[in-house]
């Protein structure tokens, strides 16, 4: 990992496994016409970008989403999968002992869908020891991505938050000025840490997005202020930590 995601606390990366990522782009998109009753093309990135013909209120995208979600992750372990796709990127990050996010959120933002992400961090709810991988299976661009504010200003817009409470027209100029809206073709991800604000805006560009996003932390990392056990499955050990565990465990119960 170079020096962009230590100092910005974010950084576009390209898939180590593509094929891997074209099967499980091939795999949301039949899941996703199954739902909907339609069939599919040979094009599958265009049968994506299409999504939001079959949907007539936000009411129905967002039945689809859930749905979507739920199917997607009964029929795949999307944790393993998204982290070997990026392993080169994301193993130096959080390490060989690896907690991931059981569930996948699923985003679906039709053009015009009134209801983009809003403003937030995920840290210090979450612990400032995540990273998110944000995940496009269409190519994503001007107000079909998302924005991210770096390292650097999300720490001024916070500062900013606590010293000002009230001034929210001050944050808006602290975000309309730093905020960027990321490029990230499909075959790439955006790796974001938790410490960072982030958003969307509505769609304009007449295409669907669909994207997820997973969040991977080290075991032995703090917590933050939510249970790990709840969110949390682990993803690997190391041989070290299986040794320390399985002593641990005899010692405990012997």
């Amino acid at each position: 990992m170079n020096s962009t995601f230590s100092k910005n606390g974010f950084e576009i990366i390209k898939a180590d496994d593509l094929p891997a990522l074209n099967e499980l782009q091939k795999h949301v998109r039949d899941i996703s016409y199954k739902l909907i009753g339609t069939e599919t093309s040979e094009n599958i990135i265009g049968d994506l970008n299409s999504l939001h013909k079959a949907f007539k209120s936000p009411e129905d995208a967002n039945t689809f989403r859930l749905k979507l979600t739920s199917q997607l992750s009964s029929q795949v372990d999307v944790g393993t999968k998204v982290f070997e796709i990026f392993r080169s990127k994301l193993e130096p990050l959080v390490g060989p002992d690896i907690l991931v996010q059981k569930t996948p959120n699923l985003v679906f933002q039709p053009p015009e869908y009134p209801i983009p992400t809003e403003l937030h961090r995920d840290a210090p709810a979450n612990s400032p020891y995540e990273v998110i991988v944000w995940l496009p299976f269409v190519d994503c661009f001007n107000t079909k991505s998302m924005y991210v504010l770096d390292r650097e200003h999300s720490q001024i817009a916070a500062e900013h938050i606590k010293q000002n409470p009230d001034d929210k027209n001050g944050f808006d100029e602290i975000l309309l000025a730093h905020a960027a809206l990321m490029e990230v073709p499909f075959g790439s991800a955006l790796i974001f840490w938790s410490g960072l604000f982030h958003g969307s805006i509505v769609n304009k560009e007449g295409e669907s997005r669909l994207s997820l996003n997973i969040r991977y932390k080290n075991l032995f990392s703090p917590a933050g202020m939510k249970d790990q056990l709840r969110y949390f499955n682990i993803l690997q050990t190391s041989q070290l930590t299986d040794l320390g565990l399985d002593f641990q465990y005899r010692e405990q119960f012997r």
